[in-house]
C-alpha cells in the first residue's frame, strides 16, 4: 500500500486540515461550513506537510507511545496527553488497518 500522497499529481494526502484556530465559530454550525482559504491546509509544501494519523488505525497505539516517549524529558505534560490518546487506540470501536 502506497500513501496517497505519493500516488497523486498534484501532491495531495487523503486528508486536509482545517486550521480551527483561524476560523470563527460562526463559520462551522448547523452543518454548513463557510470556511476562508487561509484556514484548510492541504499540507503540500516542505512548510506545511503533515501525517493524520487515525485513533482507530491498528497502529496508531505503537505510534503515539512512541510519540509521548519522545517528548516525555522535555514536556511531561504533554507526553501525558499523548500517552492518553494511546490508550484510546489500544481499544478503539472499530479498529482496523489504514486504507
Amino acid at each position: 500500500m502506497k500513501l496517497d500522497r505519493n500516488c497523486t499529481n498534484p501532491r495531495r494526502g487523503k486528508y486536509a486540515l482545517i486550521k480551527l484556530r483561524v476560523c470563527q465559530p460562526a463559520d462551522i454550525g448547523h452543518g454548513v461550513v463557510n470556511i476562508s482559504k487561509k484556514a484548510v491546509d492541504f499540507g503540500n509544501t516542505l512548510d506545511t506537510d503533515f501525517f493524520v494519523l487515525r485513533l482507530k488505525d491498528k497502529y496508531a497505539e505503537a505510534a503515539l507511545k512512541a510519540y509521548a516517549e519522545s517528548c516525555k524529558d522535555e514536556d511531561p505534560e504533554f507526553s501525558k496527553e499523548v500517552m492518553g490518546l494511546a490508550v484510546i487506540a489500544a481499544n478503539p470501536p472499530n479498529k482496523r488497518r489504514p486504507d
